[in-house]
């Protein structure tokens, strides 16, 4: 997996630029698609759970540098 912020991020960009296009696939101007239809075809494509391509789509998800991370 990603593990340096800026593949990550590049990722996240390739998730939403994925969720847009299906998104935008209408019929005589209805959406083909559900929301969580799309959720499940993006995980199987990038390996994630629904969840968490929501959370990536909707920018619920921060980025945290792995260097800046302590153990206590």
């Amino acid at each position: 997996m990603a593990s340096s912020k800026p593949l990550i991020e590049k990722k996240y960009s390739d998730i939403r630029k994925s969720y847009s296009k299906w998104l935008d696939k209408k019929y005589n101007n209805i959406q083909i698609y559900t929301d969580d239809y799309i959720y499940l075809k993006l995980s199987e494509q990038f390996y994630l759970a629904p969840r968490t391509i929501e959370n990536i789509v909707y920018y619920r998800v921060k980025l945290v540098d792995k260097s800046q991370l302590k153990m206590f």
